[in-house]
């Protein structure tokens, strides 16, 4: 009788005992997963942009973005090449140099804007591909570009109000257009329901986007916790 009942009750207690001991690692992996939750969907300082404009989504309004800028650029290489090799662009003048007209100042400015064509392309692929690399490079080099503007229209303008309102509205809308491919950015990075906002799915990710790199994390995990599911019911049996 004792022989007996000793695995009976061994048995009826091991029952709850492992209850307890998958309550306190359920415990334990809820502690250890909220910081890493919270981390996740900790913001940044500087607010996040949904829309483009209020009205674009985001990833149609940097697509479109990029590609205004590689229009730009080559409609601004072919003038300022045309006025270093002629002497002259059309009409004589050049509106959007914000009075820059040295050697100097054009060379600099042709060079940046033939950088700015590449990265433009570069972010407009990566973004094709959810990827973040060129999206970074292409808000890095925006912000350069536009201190080194600036630095250009400070040394060679003469300061009068034509220059400054040119100064001005060029300024607000290249530090929005940095706010938006930076928002684009930050976006793909944080994934989930920023990056589906943004026009962001996993199934038109690469495989070096993080949004690939999440989708397979999760499918991996779902994977094996059904075949953990299916050792367990085996094993019951």
């Amino acid at each position: 009788m004792i022989f007996f009942c000793k695995p009976v009750l061994l048995t009826v207690d091991q029952e709850p005992r492992a209850r307890r001991q998958e309550t306190r690692a359920g415990g334990r992996g809820t502690a250890a997963r909220a910081p890493a939750d919270m981390s996740s969907t900790d913001e940044n300082p500087i607010p996040r942009l949904d829309a483009c404009c209020g009205c674009i989504q985001l990833k149609m309004g940097v697509l479109v973005l990029c590609i205004l800028q590689m229009i730009a650029s080559v409609f601004m290489m072919l003038l300022i090449g045309s006025y270093i090799l002629f002497g002259s662009a059309p009409g004589d003048t050049l509106p959007l140099m914000g009075g820059a007209y040295t050697m100097f100042a054009l060379i600099v400015v042709l060079l940046l804007t033939a950088a700015e064509f590449g990265f433009a392309l570069y972010a407009f692929s990566d973004i094709r591909k959810a990827e973040a690399q060129g999206i970074r490079y292409y808000y890095m080099f925006k912000v350069v570009s536009l201190g080194l503007s600036l630095l250009v229209f400070m040394l060679t303008s003469n300061w009068t109000s034509p220059e400054i309102l040119n100064l001005f509205l060029s300024t607000t809308i290249s530090l929005y257009c940095i706010w938006c491919i930076w928002s684009l950015h930050e976006a793909l990075m944080l994934g989930g329901e920023a990056a589906a906002k943004a026009g962001f799915t996993p199934e038109e990710a690469s495989q070096g986007s993080p949004l690939w790199t999440s989708a397979n994390a999760k499918k991996t995990d779902a994977e094996a916790g059904d075949s953990k599911d299916a050792g367990y019911q085996s094993s019951a049996i």
